[in-house]
């Protein structure tokens, strides 16, 4: 059987398509996209960085956990990017540039943002523990 172009002999690597450098570009590419101005030197509004990602170039989720793996600086990137968002979340919700229930949705299942309630114990009772054993010796 001919062997084609394509396949490999054992021990032989196929070249890797995402190196660092590559993966350090596309993160810092995210964090200028976020972090975009208009000419008037106001925020785009680019908050999702998955918006980038997944529907500007077109990765799939499964590559960035991949990249993310791989490559520890690419992952603090990705981490500094979800901090953004975060961020521009609490600005423009505050600004109310953002509808704000939704605003809400988005921070507590992807921020881990809670409802902050408080409760106050004033119970003051005590309760007497009473050794039965010396009233009823008869129950050892």
């Amino acid at each position: 059987m001919a062997r084609s172009s394509t396949s490999i002999k054992k021990g032989e690597k196929l070249a890797e398509k995402w190196t660092l450098d590559e993966a350090m570009k596309l993160g810092n590419e995210l964090i200028e996209w976020m972090k975009e101005k208009d000419k008037d030197d106001v925020d785009k509004g680019n908050i999702f960085y998955e918006e980038f990602l997944c529907i500007e170039n077109d990765y799939y989720e499964e590559l960035i956990s991949y990249l993310c793996k791989k490559f520890e600086p690419f992952f603090k990137l990705i981490k500094k990017a979800k901090k953004i968002q975060e961020l521009k979340l609490i600005k423009f919700g505050i600004a109310d540039r953002l509808q704000a229930t939704m605003t809400i949705f988005v921070l507590k299942n992807h921020h881990d943002y809670k409802d902050r309630s408080e409760t106050e114990n004033t119970n003051k009772n005590t309760i007497e523990y009473i050794n039965v054993s010396k009233q009823f010796p008869d129950l050892k």
